[in-house]
């Protein structure tokens, strides 16, 4: 799949948690998949220390997050696993919490 703003990059996700299984909408890959992202994509406050602005579309959180293999916070990790999650299949619903 192609990295756009509005289309998330599958394989490109999969290769950097390091997940190996079937793309489809099933249990056992939301279960590998919950299990590998925090593994493989560390929370970062960097942009923030540096004064930078966080970017929060589909594009901005792939950059950032898979290809350049960097952390984030807590909503662009749950913004990039929704995104993806409702690219496989899945019903994700985005809840605001404080």
């Amino acid at each position: 799949m192609a990295s756009s703003s509005d289309t998330v990059d599958v394989a490109a996700y999969f290769r950097r948690i390091g997940y190996s299984g079937p793309g489809t909408p099933t249990l056992e890959t939301l279960a590998a998949l919950h299990l590998l992202h925090p593994q493989a994509i560390p929370f970062e406050s960097l942009d923030p220390l540096l004064k930078r602005p966080i970017g929060l579309t589909p594009g901005a959180l792939q950059r950032k997050l898979i290809h350049e293999g960097r952390g984030g916070w807590c909503f662009e990790h749950n913004l990039l696993l929704a995104d993806v999650l409702r690219a496989l299949g899945f019903q994700a619903t985005g809840l605001a919490a404080r």
